[in-house]
C-alpha cells in the first residue's frame, strides 16, 4: 500500500504543500474553511504523519518520560495508560520508569532520561524534600507533577501539576464515617512526606474535629502506601481491646491489606469494622470486595498530565504562568462502610 503524503493531499485539493503542512500542524496562515477541507481530506485518504521526520526537523525526540513509585501498585497502570494514549495521540512515545520508592532511583532515572534526549518528564513521585525539583528547574527540562505536589508556596509558582482534591476527598470520607456514628476511627496513612498523605490527613483531621473527634495517635499509622505494611499495622491495632470501629485508609491497595487482617481475626465488614479506601482501583468494585472509596480517576489524570506536558514542550503556554489542575474527588459508597446504596456517589 502506497503511503499518502502531503503532496497527495495538496494535489487532490489544488493547494500548495506548505498550506497542507501548516493546516495539519495547526500553524497560522490557513483559513478555517480551507483547514477544515485539508483535515477532512487527510482523514479520508488515510494520511499518517511522519513523526520521525518531524523530530529531525524540530530537533526533538518526540519522547516523554513517566516516573512512578511502583508499577506493582494498582494505582499506576491506569495512570500510565492515560499518559500513553494521549502521548500517542499527539505523536509522542512514552517511556515508563519505576523508582521503587527510592529517591536515588528517581535521580538516576532523570539523569538517564536527560542523556537520552527526552523532551519532557511527568513526575508522580515527588516528595516535599525532593531535590530533583530544583534539579529539573536548573536543567530547564519541561516537566509536570502528577498526583503529588510540592506544597511549599515558595517553590510552586512555576510548577505545572495535575492532582486530585485530596483534602476534599478525605474530608468527605471522614464525614461519612462520622455520620454513620463512628467515633473510634483508625487512619492508615501513606507517606507523610508526600502531598497526598499530608492533604488527606488534614482533610480527615478537620472533618473529625467538626464532630468533636480527635485523631488518636495510637490509631494513626504511616504505611507508605504498602499493602503488606498496612496489613501488619492492622493486625496489631485489631489485636487491642480498645480497637477502632472504622478505618479511613489513604490508598485502596492498603485497604485490601487491612481487609485481610480483619478477616483473619474473625471480624465482619462492615458489621464489625467499616473501611473506606482511596483511589478506586479496578479491583475495588468487584463483587465480594465492593470497597467504599474516593475516586481519583487515574486514567483522566494521566491524559491531562500528558497533554499539559506536551503543550509545555510545544511552548503553547506563553504566559509564563504555571498550570495547576485540581480534579474533583468523589466518594463512591459501596458495601464496606455499612451504607446500602451501592455505587452511590458524594
Amino acid at each position: 500500500m502506497t503511503k499518502i503524503t502531503i503532496k497527495d493531499i495538496a494535489k487532490q485539493l489544488n493547494v500548495s504543500t506548505t498550506t497542507v503542512s501548516n493546516a495539519l500542524n495547526d500553524k497560522p496562515g490557513v483559513g478555517k474553511v480551507v483547514k477544515g477541507k485539508i483535515v477532512s481530506m487527510a482523514r479520508e485518504m488515510g494520511y499518517q504523519p511522519n513523526y520521525f521526520a518531524k523530530g529531525l526537523v524540530s530537533r526533538k525526540s518526540l519522547t516523554i518520560g513517566l516516573i512512578v513509585s511502583s508499577i506493582a501498585d494498582p494505582f499506576y497502570p491506569e495512570l500510565a495508560l492515560g499518559v500513553q494514549e494521549k502521548a500517542n495521540e499527539l505523536g509522542y512515545t512514552m517511556m515508563l520508569f519505576n523508582t521503587n520508592h527510592k529517591i536515588e532511583n528517581e535521580t538516576r532515572i532523570i539523569g538517564m532520561l536527560t542523556s537520552r534526549g527526552v523532551d519532557g518528564i511527568i513526575l508522580s513521585t515527588a516528595l516535599q524534600d525532593d531535590p530533583n525539583i530544583d534539579l529539573l528547574n536548573e536543567m530547564q527540562m519541561p516537566y509536570v507533577l502528577i498526583n503529588r505536589l510540592i506544597l511549599d508556596p515558595r517553590k510552586t509558582s512555576q510548577i505545572d501539576s495535575v492532582s486530585l482534591d485530596n483534602y476534599g476527598g478525605s474530608h468527605k470520607a471522614a464525614t461519612h464515617l462520622c455520620r454513620l456514628g463512628h467515633k473510634k476511627i483508625g487512619i492508615i496513612a501513606g507517606n507523610m512526606k508526600s502531598s497526598t498523605a499530608i492533604l488527606r490527613t488534614e482533610g480527615a483531621k478537620d472533618a473529625l474535629a467538626e464532630f468533636g473527634i480527635n485523631i488518636r495517635p495510637d490509631l494513626f499509622v504511616e504505611c507508605g502506601y504498602s499493602k503488606t505494611v498496612a496489613y501488619q499495622a492492622a493486625q496489631k491495632i485489631l489485636a487491642r481491646k480498645n480497637k477502632p470501629t472504622a478505618f479511613l485508609i489513604q490508598g485502596d491497595n492498603m485497604a485490601l491489606g487491612v481487609r485481610e487482617a480483619a478477616f483473619e481475626v474473625g471480624l465482619k465488614i462492615p458489621e464489625d469494622l467499616a473501611i473506606i479506601g482511596f483511589d478506586d482501583i479496578s479491583i475495588s468494585s468487584l463483587a465480594g470486595i465492593e470497597l467504599t472509596t474516593v475516586s481519583q480517576n487515574q486514567y483522566n489524570m494521566g491524559l491531562t498530565g500528558a497533554e499539559l506536558l506536551i503543550n509545555k514542550i510545544k511552548d503553547q503556554n506563553r504566559s509564563g504562568l504555571s498550570n495547576k489542575i485540581v480534579m474533583e474527588a468523589e466518594l463512591i459508597i459501596r458495601n464496606t462502610c455499612g451504607f446500602t446504596q451501592k455505587g452511590y456517589v458524594l
